[in-house]
C-alpha cells in the first residue's frame, strides 16, 4: 500500500457509483385514447317474379347502422438526465503545495509520475521542483441545490474516493471517503465545449478531517474529458491513530498530524459529463454527442507469431501459440473532429497496455489516437482505421483498423489489425522484468478479436453536428 487500500477505493467506489442517486428522472403520461367507429350494412329486398318496365315500385332497400366506442390507455414514458456532473476519474497535478523540497514528481495532471520512484516508501525519495503533489479522485456526482430562490448552477455532491497529497510524505496526505462539496459555476460560455469559473467548499471526515476550500478555471466536457485549473487551500489532520501516521517508521509515540497549504495545479477527468440545467430537462435521446466512441474497457485478445506466447506454459515458454498477447485500454474517448463528413476523430484513453508477447510489451498513459470512423451498417457495424502513438513510460506507434459491431447499448465486439512498433526500458516494475525476462524493443504484426465493455459506440445521426 502506498497511499491507500485499492480494495477499499474500489469497494467505496462501486457502492457509491450504484447507491448516490438516480441518475435518470423518468417522468410518465397517462392519456385515455377513444375512438368511435361507425358500420353501415345496405340490404336490398326484392320480390321474386316478373316486373313491368316503367313501373315504379316502392323502395326495398334497408341500412342498418352500429356504433361502437372503445377506450384505451396510452403511456408516455420519457427520461432525462438528473445529475448535474458524473463522472470516474479526476487527477490534479499540484505545481505548488507542500515542501518543495520533497516533490513527488508527479508529471502532468499528476499521472505522469517518476515511475522508478512509484513503489517507494521512503518519504526521502522525494526531490526538489516538478510536481509537487497531486490530487486523485474517483466517483464523482454532483446534483442541482435549489437554494437561494433556485439560484443557478448551485450544486451539492460527493467524490467516492479523495486522496490530497500536498508532497511526499505519506503522513501529510488526506484521505477521504465521500467526502462532501457544495459549488457554484459562473458560465463564460454556455454552448459545448462549456468554459466555466467554479468555487468549490468540500469536508472530508473519514479517515482523515479536512476542509478544502478552490476555485477552479473548467473546459469541458466533452466526450467525457475535461480540462481544470486549480487554486485552493486544504487543511485538515491526521489522527496519532491513521494508518497514514502510523505507516511511517519513527521513533516514540505517533502523533497527529496537521496540514495546511495553499496549492495550484493542472487537472484532468476523464468519463466525466457535466450537465448545464436546460440540459435536465431535455430527454436523453435528444442529447447531444461529441464522440465515436465512449467507454471504460477494452479488451482484445491477438496473435503475433511471438516466440514466446504470454499464455504458453513457464515449463515451455516458447511455445508458440494463435494467441501470444492481448492490449488493454481503459478510459477511451474518441472525439469527433468537425471537419468533411464529421468522420475523423482524435482520441485518447488514461492506460493503453500491449503485450505482443512474453518479453515484448509496452505501456501508455494518454496517447494520442487519430483515426477515421466510417459507418457500414446504421446502428450496428463501422470500421476505423487509427494511427496511435504511446510516449510515456514507453514509446510506441501503432497503426491498425478496427471493425467494429455493436452488440448493445454498451457492448461491442471488434476484429483488430495492425502493425506497432516500440521500446520498453523501464526498471521501476521489477516484477514484470523477472516474469517477462528484459524487456526491449519491439516490431510486430498483429492480428485478435477485441471486447468492449461499458464501451459505446454512436453512429452519425446521434452526432450533434450532424443535427
Amino acid at each position: 500500500m502506498r497511499y491507500f487500500n485499492l480494495v477499499t477505493i474500489s469497494a467505496i467506489t462501486l457502492f457509491y457509483l450504484q447507491s448516490c442517486s438516480s441518475l435518470t428522472r423518468i417522468e410518465k403520461d397517462q392519456y385515455a385514447i377513444t375512438v368511435r367507429d361507425t358500420t353501415y350494412q345496405f340490404y336490398e329486398r326484392n320480390a321474386p317474379g316478373e316486373r313491368d318496365d316503367g313501373v315504379i315500385y316502392p323502395s326495398s332497400k334497408s341500412i342498418r347502422s352500429e356504433r361502437n366506442t372503445t377506450w384505451k390507455d396510452s403511456i408516455v414514458v420519457r427520461e432525462y438526465p438528473d445529475f448535474i456532473r458524473f463522472g470516474l476519474f479526476e487527477s490534479v497535478g499540484l505545481l505548488f503545495a507542500g515542501n518543495q523540497n520533497n516533490s513527488m514528481k508527479a508529471g502532468m495532471f499528476g499521472i505522469f509520475p517518476d515511475l522508478g520512484k512509484l513503489l517507494a516508501i521512503n518519504v526521502d525519495t522525494g526531490k526538489k521542483g516538478g510536481i509537487v503533489g497531486r490530487i486523485t479522485r474517483f466517483g464523482i456526482g454532483e446534483f442541482r441545490l435549489r437554494w437561494f430562490r433556485d439560484a443557478k448552477d448551485w450544486t451539492w455532491g460527493f467524490y467516492g474516493f479523495e486522496a490530497i497529497s500536498p508532497d511526499a510524505g505519506i503522513e501529510n496526505t488526506l484521505l477521504g471517503y465521500l467526502p462532501f462539496y457544495i459549488k457554484k459555476r459562473f458560465y463564460l460560455k454556455e454552448t459545448i465545449p462549456y468554459i466555466a469559473l467554479t468555487a468549490s467548499a468540500g469536508f472530508g471526515i473519514y479517515p482523515s478531517k479536512y476542509i478544502n476550500l478552490s476555485t477552479s478555471a473548467d473546459i469541458g466536457s466533452i466526450g467525457g474529458l475535461n480540462l481544470r485549473a486549480y487554486l485552493g487551500y486544504v487543511y485538515g489532520v491526521n489522527s496519532a491513530q491513521s494508518d497514514l501516521v502510523n505507516y511511517m517508521p519513527s521513533e516514540g509515540a505517533k502523533k497527529a498530524v496537521s496540514v495546511s497549504c495553499l496549492y495550484g495545479g493542472l487537472g484532468i477527468s476523464m468519463l466525466d459529463f457535466v450537465n448545464r440545467v436546460p440540459e435536465t430537462y431535455r430527454e436523453w435521446k435528444d442529447h447531444e454527442h461529441s464522440s465515436w466512441d465512449i467507454g471504460l474497457m477494452q479488451l482484445a485478445f491477438i496473435g503475433t507469431g511471438s516466440d514466446s506466447s504470454l499464455f504458453s506454459s513457464r515449463d515451455n515458454p516458447n511455445t508458440k501459440l494463435l494467441l501470444s498477447g492481448f492490449q488493454l485500454k481503459l478510459v477511451n474517448s474518441d472525439i469527433a473532429i468537425p471537419i468533411l463528413n464529421n468522420g475523423f476523430y482524435a482520441g485518447t484513453s488514461l492506460i493503453n497496455l500491449i503485450i505482443l508477447g512474453r518479453t515484448e510489451w509496452g505501456l501508455g498513459i494518454l496517447p494520442i489516437r487519430l483515426g477515421y470512423w466510417q459507418t457500414v451498417l446504421e446502428d450496428e457495424l463501422s470500421v476505423s482505421p487509427f494511427i496511435e502513438f504511446s510516449y510515456y513510460p514507453s514509446s510506441i506507434i501503432n497503426l491498425g483498423i478496427r471493425v467494429n459491431l455493436a452488440l448493445h447499448n454498451m457492448v461491442n465486439i471488434s476484429l483488430l489489425g495492425g502493425y506497432t512498433s516500440g521500446s520498453t526500458s523501464l526498471s521501476m516494475l521489477k516484477d514484470l522484468n523477472d516474469s517477462f525476462g528484459t524487456i526491449g524493443n519491439f516490431s510486430r504484426y498483429y492480428f485478435g478479436f477485441q471486447f468492449g465493455f461499458i464501451d459505446q459506440i454512436f453512429f452519425p445521426q446521434n452526432l450533434r453536428y450532424n443535427k
